[in-house]
C-alpha cells in the first residue's frame, strides 16, 4: 500500500506534467496558425457555428510535421512508445513482467504531446498511462520486487494517471485491473493497490487543476420504462459502429500503412498529412475534442453533423493512431460515442419524442456505453461516464447499453494484448493446479468439433477464401494421402498477403510451417500446455501415438481453460 501511494503521487505529477506540456504544445501549433480553438462550456450556438467552420491551410501541413518529429523520436529510441500506449502496458504486464524500459515514459510524454498536439486525433489516456505505469515498473526494479508485485505497481501506476487526467480516481481504479481482459475478469490483487495509487494522483492533481467533472451534461433525465427500448437499440447501434471503428483502425495499419514502402518512422508524417485534410474540412476531430462533447450535450450541434463526426473521427484516429503516431483510443472513443449518442437521441426526439424524451442524455450514455463494447471494460466505462459528468442520474441506461454493446462485440477489441482471462494469461500459467492438469488427459478435454483440412497443393488466392470462411485460426496442411505435412496459421497468410501475384505462384506448402508440434491424445493438459508454451501459440493439434501424422483434433488453451473449470467446479 505504501509503494501505490508513492507511484500515485509520481503518477499524479506526471500527468500535471503532460498536461500542461499538451496545452503548451496546442498554443505554440495549433491555436496561433490556424485560428482554431475548442468551444468552451455555454458557448453561443453563433461562436460554436463560426469555430466549425474554420478552414486553415495550416493543417494540411501541421499535423504531418508533428507526426514526422513524433516518429523520428519513437523509432530512433523506444519504438514500444508508438501506437496507444494502454496496449503497450497490457503487453507488458501479461508477456514482460511488468518490466518496461526506463526510457519509455519521456519519450512517450514528448511524441504524445507533439502528436497530440500538432491536432492529430488521439486521447490522453494512452500516454498517460504508459507514464504511470512506466514509473511503476521502473519503481519495482529499483527495489528488486518480484514480478508479480511489479505487474501490479505497473497497474496502480495506469491508474493512478489516468485517475487524475480524466477526473475519474474510481473508473481508472477499475480500468487498469479490467483492461487486461476480454471476459468479464480482474485483476483482483491489483484493485486496492490502484485505488490507493489513483486517490493520491487524483489529489495531486486537484491541487494544480480545480477538481470536478470534465462535462456538464445539466439535466439530464431517464423515463422508466419508456426509454429502455430506445437504449436498447442504441446498445445495438453502438456495437455497430464500434464493430466499423475497430475494423477499419486495424485495417488502416494491416492493409495499408504496414504494407507501404517507407521506414516506420515517416508513417506517422503521412498519416498526419491524410488526418491534416480531414481536419481541414472539419476542425472538431482534431485532438480530443472534450469541447464538442460539451457542445453536444448542451443541444448546440445538428444531429447529421453528429453523425457525419463520428465516422470522420474513426477515419481520423486511424490515420494519426494506426500510422504509428502516439496517443490513446480513450479520448476518440469518447468521442465517437458522445456524438453517435448525439445524432440517435436528437433524431430520435425528433422522430419519436414520445419514446425519445431526453435527447442529450443519450450524448452521456454514448461516451460509456460505447467504450465498453470496443475496450471490454463495461464496469469501467459505466464508473468513468458518471465521473466525468459528476452524475449517476443515468446509471441505469447506461447499464443497459454497455452491456448490450460488450456482449455484441465479445471478439472484438481495441486492445490486441488482452487475453480471454486470467489463465489464459502468461502472467498467470504458474497458477494452474499442476497436479490436476497432470492427471487429465488430452482426449478428455477434447470435444466435436469440424476441422478444415488444406491440401498443400491449394492456391493461395483460394487459401484465403478457405480461411475467411471459417472461424479457425489454424489450419493443418496435408498431402495426397491425408497425412499432415504442416500448418499454417491466419499470421502466416498475413506475411505474405500483400505481395504481388501471390495467387499465382504460391500454394499452401510455402507458406506453412512444416515442422508442427503436436500432442498426443494420451498426453496430460499440463504437457499440452507446455508446449503451446514453449513455442508461443495457443492452439495445437492432437494426433494418436499410432498415427502420428493424422490429426484428429484441435486442442486450445481456451479448451483447458473451460475443462479445467468445469472439472474444479469453477
Amino acid at each position: 500500500m505504501f509503494l501505490s501511494i508513492v507511484v500515485g503521487i509520481i503518477s499524479g505529477l506526471g500527468a500535471i506534467f503532460f498536461d500542461r506540456l499538451l496545452a503548451a504544445t496546442l498554443d505554440v501549433l495549433i491555436r496561433p496558425h490556424t485560428g482554431y480553438g475548442e468551444p468552451g462550456r455555454g458557448a453561443a450556438a453563433a461562436v460554436v457555428a463560426a469555430i466549425a467552420s474554420v478552414h486553415s491551410y495550416w493543417f494540411l501541413l501541421i499535423p504531418a510535421l508533428g507526426g514526422l518529429v513524433s516518429g523520428l523520436i519513437v523509432y530512433s529510441i523506444a519504438p514500444e512508445a508508438e501506437g496507444h500506449g494502454t496496449d503497450a502496458m497490457i503487453e507488458s504486464f501479461h508477456l514482460r513482467g511488468g518490466q518496461i524500459r526506463k526510457r519509455v515514459p519521456l519519450i512517450k510524454i514528448l511524441a504524445s504531446a507533439l502528436t497530440i498536439g500538432s491536432g492529430g486525433s488521439a486521447g490522453k489516456e494512452g500516454p498517460i498511462a504508459q507514464i504511470g505505469s512506466g514509473f511503476g515498473s521502473i519503481f519495482a526494479s529499483a527495489l528488486k520486487l518480484k514480478p508479480r508485485e511489479r505487474r501490479i505497481l505497473v497497474l496502480a501506476g495506469a491508474s493512478g494517471g489516468i485517475g487524475a487526467i480524466f477526473q475519474a480516481p474510481l473508473g481508472a481504479a477499475l480500468f487498469a485491473p479490467e483492461v487486461l481482459y476480454r471476459e468479464t475478469d480482474f485483476e483482483y490483487e491489483a484493485i486496492l493497490p490502484c485505488v490507493v495509487s489513483s486517490i493520491m494522483a487524483y489529489a495531486v492533481y486537484t491541487q494544480f487543476y480545480k477538481g470536478g467533472a470534465l462535462f456538464f451534461p445539466g439535466p439530464v433525465e431517464f423515463s422508466l420504462p419508456t426509454e429502455l427500448i430506445p437504449y436498447a437499440i442504441f446498445g445495438v447501434v453502438c456495437a455497430l459502429v464500434g464493430y466499423v471503428y475497430v475494423r477499419v483502425f486495424y485495417g488502416a495499419r494491416d492493409r495499408f500503412f504496414k504494407p507501404l514502402g517507407i521506414h516506420k518512422m515517416f508513417k506517422p508524417a503521412l498519416g498526419g498529412l491524410m488526418l491534416g485534410a480531414i481536419a481541414f474540412l472539419s476542425p472538431q476531430i482534431t485532438d480530443g475534442g472534450y469541447g464538442w462533447i460539451q457542445m453536444a450535450l448542451e443541444g448546440k450541434i445538428f444531429w447529421g453533423s453528429m453523425l457525419l463526426l463520428v465516422f470522420l473521427k474513426i477515419a481520423a484516429t486511424s490515420c494519426t493512431i494506426s500510422s504509428g503516431g502516439s496517443g490513446g483510443v480513450f479520448g476518440p472513443s469518447v468521442f465517437i460515442g458522445a456524438m453517435l449518442g448525439g445524432a440517435f437521441g436528437f433524431l430520435g426526439h425528433k422522430v419519436a419524442p414520445g419514446w425519445v424524451i431526453h435527447p442529450n442524455s443519450f450524448v452521456l450514455v454514448g461516451m460509456g456505453g460505447f467504450f465498453a463494447g470496443v475496450a471490454k471494460v463495461p464496469i469501467a466505462s459505466i464508473i468513468m461516464a458518471c465521473e466525468m459528468s459528476a452524475s449517476y442520474t443515468l446509471l441505469v441506461p447506461l447499464m443497459v447499453v454497455s452491456s448490450i454493446s460488450y456482449l455484441l462485440l465479445r471478439n472484438t477489441s481495441l486492445y490486441e494484448n488482452q487475453q480471454i482471462s486470467r489463465f489464459a494469461s502468461p502472467a498467470h500459467l504458474t497458477e494452474f493446479s499442476r497436479g490436476m492438469l497432470e492427471r487429465i488427459r488430452v482426449k478428455e478435454a477434447l470435444h466435436p468439433q469440424s476441422i478444415t483440412l488444406i491440401p498443400e497443393t491449394m492456391p493461395f488466392g483460394e487459401l484465403v477464401r478457405t480461411v475467411s470462411r471459417s472461424g479457425e485460426s489454424h489450419f493443418p496442411v496435408v498431402d495426397a494421402v491425408g497425412r499432415m505435412t504442416g500448418i499454417v496459421s491466419i499470421n502466416d497468410i498475413r506475411s505474405v498477403l500483400f505481395e504481388n501475384d501471390v495467387d499465382r505462384v504460391i500454394i499452401a506448402r510455402d507458406v506453412a510451417t512444416l515442422s508442427v508440434v503436436s500432442v498426443l491424445r494420451d498426453d496430460t493438459l499440463q504437457q499440452a500446455l507446455d508446449k503451446m508454451a514453449a513455442i508461443g501459440v495457443d492452439e495445437l493439434p492432437v494426433v494418436d501415438r499410432e498415427k502420428p501424422d493424422t490429426i484428429v483434433a484441435m486442442i486450445s488453451k481456451r479448451d483447458i481453460v473451460n475443462y479445467y473449470y468445469a472439472k474444479s467446479g469453477g
